[in-house]
């Protein structure tokens, strides 16, 4: 089986969580590749495809967003997962709720598993704007992505994949 990880990354956290993905499923002998999500013309070689989007404002990244609809019915089609990733500074990134558009995705699209991770932010790769708001929400900078969870939720993809597979 073919894995595409399509993801929307602001600042490259979450890019950097879709290629951990990648690469964690590509050991497990699954053929995966994964690419930012604007530059996704199709999903029809696919079997399996991994969503991901940075969270912000508690909404996907409007090319997570613009994805999930131009390629929504075929999604429903596929073995299809999503991740999320933002909360910084979460003591438990995984009983973050899932933002409302993620959620929506999840019904509309039939996705087998959607999960949060942990985000990472640093204020001196931001604009001006940006670090006023996440002081202002009092989101405090640092790298808060936890790398052993990516990794068992990675195997557990592989498994459910080599599962359907056989």
């Amino acid at each position: 089986m073919k894995a595409l990880i399509a993801v929307a990354s602001r600042h490259g956290s979450t890019m950097d969580i879709g290629r951990r993905i990648a690469e964690n499923l590509r050991g497990a002998g699954i053929a995966a590749s994964y690419r930012p999500a604007e530059q996704v013309t199709s999903i029809a070689d696919y079997e399996v495809v991994i969503l991901g989007t940075g969270v912000y404002a508690n909404k996907m990244l409007p090319a997570m967003t613009a994805l999930a609809y131009r390629w929504g019915d075929q999604l429903a089609s596929r073995i299809t997962y999503l991740f999320c990733s933002g909360p910084l500074g979460a003591a438990d990134p995984s009983a973050v709720v899932l933002p409302p558009d993620a959620r929506q995705l999840v019904r509309i699209t039939q996705i087998r598993d959607a999960r949060m991770f942990g985000g990472a932010m640093w204020f001196d790769r931001l604009k001006a704007t940006e670090r006023a708001t996440l002081r202002m929400w009092g989101s405090p900078p640092g790298d808060f992505r936890n790398w052993e969870d990516i990794a068992a939720w990675s195997q557990e993809i592989a498994d459910a994949v080599r599962r359907e597979a056989s």
